[in-house]
């Protein structure tokens, strides 16, 4: 096996416009598709790593503000209990620092997260992961995980990754969980925000990875695995209005009547 300065760099591509993205990303996929997924990130700053918020924050630990947002949070919205992952699910998407990481099985979506609120000062990108690799090199099985139908998974949770990293088996023996280690997992779409965003995720152990670092260290065909598209020299405000023409808007990928009316303000330009 080589080592990681004999490695590949991790796959890094150009586009100069939406439509133009959208062209790399269909061959760059098209390229690498065996029958596989796709997952797509759109992050507004290409300097930042695949690296969950709980873990880039120095010194956080995400359990304290989960108990409040579960103890205080149900008289705002349908908060479960802290070890639910409808729980977790609903506290990433409300922008508590967790170990989760939002992707998207759309690539538009993608497109609308990178470009909304980007204050044209950094280079916006879309990341690009085949899903089924990574838990190829975490449990050695080459598909998503269901977290609601695998109890093993919840050594991920919260309470869990508070006792430390633990392997488990399966009922069978077939499969092992580590749960040190990154997954790729297909929530239950119970919630409003992840059915309008198409949205995934990607759950980290407690190991504090940065994914692309990670996938590239594990695997010599990472070039098949990830990718970064980015989206150089785009006009906001062009941008912007092209993808409301694709029905982007920002009530549409967070449907709540605030965002809805902050739509309309937005359009009649009161």
């Amino acid at each position: 096996m080589r080592t990681m300065a004999e490695r590949a760099p991790l796959t890094t591509l150009t586009a100069t416009s939406l439509m133009n993205a959208f062209d790399v990303v269909t061959k760059w996929t098209a390229d690498v598709n065996d029958g596989g997924l796709f997952w797509f990130r759109g992050v507004k700053d290409s300097r930042l790593d695949l690296q969950p918020g709980a873990y880039w924050r120095k010194d956080f630990d995400e359990y304290g503000p989960l108990l409040d947002f579960v103890q205080q949070g149900r008289a705002y919205a349908d908060v479960g209990d802290l070890r639910e992952w409808r729980t977790y699910y609903l506290a990433q998407h409300h922008g508590l620092p967790t170990r989760l990481l939002d992707w998207s099985e759309s690539f538009s979506a993608a497109l609308f997260f990178a470009m909304d609120g980007w204050d044209g000062l950094t280079t916006p990108v879309i990341w690009i992961v085949r899903p089924e690799m990574i838990n190829k090199i975490s449990v050695d099985w080459e598909g998503i995980i269901s977290p609601e139908e695998n109890k093993e998974l919840d050594a991920w949770l919260p309470a869990g990754i508070q006792e430390g990293s633990k392997k488990i088996a399966t009922a069978d023996g077939k499969w092992i969980y580590d749960s040190a280690l990154p997954l790729a997992i297909y929530p239950r779409k119970d919630n409003n925000r992840i059915v309008a965003q198409q949205g995934v995720f990607t759950i980290h152990g407690v190991e504090k990875v940065k994914l692309n670092e990670w996938i590239v260290e594990k695997r010599e065909d990472h070039p098949q695995i990830i990718c970064q598209v980015r989206l150089e020299g785009l006009d906001r405000e062009k941008s912007m209005n092209q993808l409301q023409t694709l029905g982007l808007r920002r009530h549409t990928m967070y449907p709540d009547i605030d965002n809805f009316v902050s739509y309309l303000k937005t359009y009649y330009n009161w």
